[in-house]
């Protein structure tokens, strides 16, 4: 049976209250186009063996419950990126996370990253109101935890503007995007690519030439998603994805990283 195509990332937001999560205007369409497409700071990847990094976005208590429980069974860590305005709130699809559970996570070795204070599309706000939301997020998560520092970024819905985009070259380590591709050569540190690991946009004869491409060529492969269920939301994967994942990375050599440890390897500081 034919797959139906997925829509843009932009347009699958799950925290889509009206039309926040899409495009209002031509404009911004034109302001993210052009922010994807230039760089402010790059790194050249020089790999010996292939890495791969699992993320999630926002994050759904069942990423930590499910989720970090699998990537332990592995023996690898994940990076949980959380919008702290939404900490431990229940949603129409998910409950949150909570401040326990970022507690628990860093614990045990996965990485804790910025995904702003409010998860508003980059867009609706101006470059003040968006450093100062970051700059919420920030104090919020290490209110949480207290050494936490050298934080990485994920961009709400995937979108940004290139103010945005200058302000986190100098505020983030890197900032991971929603633009599919593997990550080798030269890359963009504030628009680091990934693919969604869903199990509504990704079948498994995808998994493999994803991973077989990524092994043939020693990149870094990032993969985003959010809930891990056994009914997943469109936006999450099964535990049978995510361990399909893992298992195809381990026949294939490739280190599991969080992203922090994947900029450490390429000689990210």
């Amino acid at each position: 049976m034919q797959r139906r195509p997925i829509p843009p990332a932009a347009a699958l937001s799950p925290f889509d209250d009206g039309d926040d999560a899409t495009f209002r205007r031509l404009s911004d369409r034109i302001v993210h186009t052009i922010a994807r497409r230039v760089p402010f700071r790059t790194a050249t990847i020089n790999l010996e063996r292939p890495i791969v990094s699992f993320s999630f976005d926002d994050f759904p208590a069942s990423a930590h419950e499910t989720g970090a429980r699998i990537l332990g069974d592995h023996g690898a860590q994940g990076t949980f990126y959380a919008a702290s305005g939404l900490i431990g709130q229940k949603r129409a699809l998910w409950t949150i996370a909570g401040a326990d559970a970022i507690r628990d996570l860093h614990h045990h070795g996965h990485e804790i990253g910025l995904h702003t204070q409010s998860h508003r599309p980059s867009f609706l706000m101006s470059r003040r109101q968006f450093g100062a939301d970051l700059a919420a997020n920030r104090a919020a998560l290490r209110r949480i935890l207290p050494n936490l520092a050298n934080e990485t970024f994920a961009y709400p819905f995937g979108l940004s503007t290139l103010s945005q985009k200058r302000a986190l070259s100098r505020l983030a380590r890197a900032s991971r995007s929603v633009q599919r591709g593997l990550n080798v050569g030269t890359v963009d540190l504030d628009f680091i690519r990934a693919y969604e690991l869903t199990d509504r946009g990704l079948s498994l004869d995808e998994l493999t030439h994803i991973l077989d491409d990524a092994a043939a060529r020693n990149g870094w492969l990032v993969f985003l998603t959010h809930d891990i269920a056994d009914r997943p939301t469109r936006f999450g994967a099964s535990p049978a994805l995510l361990t399909a994942a893992l298992l195809g990375a381990a026949r294939r050599g490739m280190d599991v990283l969080p992203i922090r440890d994947a900029l450490t390897r390429i000689g990210v500081s």
